[in-house]
């Protein structure tokens, strides 16, 4: 049984589930929603924008049998989620949604050690913003606390522990496979042909002949 706490405004929803995991049991599951997040994160030190059409959540939850695959994993049930609703996203490496459009509609930071992973989420239901996109075109009314709830249960009751499963149905969900693409990592770029991922989630990408690893950074398509 997941305890639901969902709040009017928050600055993060990570940051709440901390406080509240730090006198939890520690088998608990604790999801925390809700209507505004004022400074949400990303990856980095991104910041993640709250819009009208954005969902917030975060929740705890045990990593993926492969550690680094944790939001690898999240993002793949996702797309299956909202892929029940008639709706098909699909993924950027490593952690990003993408809308119809190819213009991204979400992203996960997931954060922790050990048994007890932290999964940050936010979803752009629908956006006004010219660089964002959204799962639908148009605004919808959403009751976010039911959103946030569905979405945890779902989380939980479709995890993907096989990696050869998770990296297939991922690849299949990847708009950018096969495709040139430009990986930034600080100050190291690495351009060439996406070809997927690697036993433990990085991008294989083609370079001259030669196939290069990337573990972290920022991916754009050429």
């Amino acid at each position: 049984m997941i305890r639901h706490i969902h709040l009017n405004q928050c600055d993060s929803t990570q940051d709440v589930l901390k406080e509240q995991l730090s006198t939890a049991a520690s088998d608990d599951l604790v999801l925390v929603s809700c209507e505004q997040q004022t400074k949400g994160r990303g990856r980095g030190d991104h910041a993640w924008a709250s819009m009208p059409g954005t969902l917030c959540f975060s929740l705890n939850l045990r990593p993926h049998p492969i550690l680094s695959f944790t939001a690898i994993e999240l993002a793949v049930i996702l797309t299956d989620f909202f892929s029940l609703k008639g709706r098909e996203l699909r993924l950027k490496w490593p952690n990003d949604l993408w809308a119809e459009d190819k213009k991204k509609c979400g992203g996960i930071l997931v954060q922790g050690a050990q048994a007890n992973f932290l999964a940050g989420i936010g979803i752009n239901l629908f956006s006004d913003a010219e660089e964002f996109g959204g799962i639908y075109d148009h605004s919808v009314a959403v009751e976010k606390s039911r959103l946030a709830k569905d979405l945890a249960d779902f989380i939980h009751e479709h995890r993907i522990p096989d990696p050869g499963v998770l990296r297939e149905k991922w690849h299949r969900r990847c708009g950018h496979l096969n495709a040139l693409v430009t990986i930034t990592d600080g100050s190291e770029v690495t351009t060439g042909r996406f070809l997927g991922l690697g036993d433990f989630g990085e991008a294989l990408v083609s370079q001259e002949g030669e196939t290069v690893r990337s573990y972290n950074g920022s991916l754009r398509p050429v």
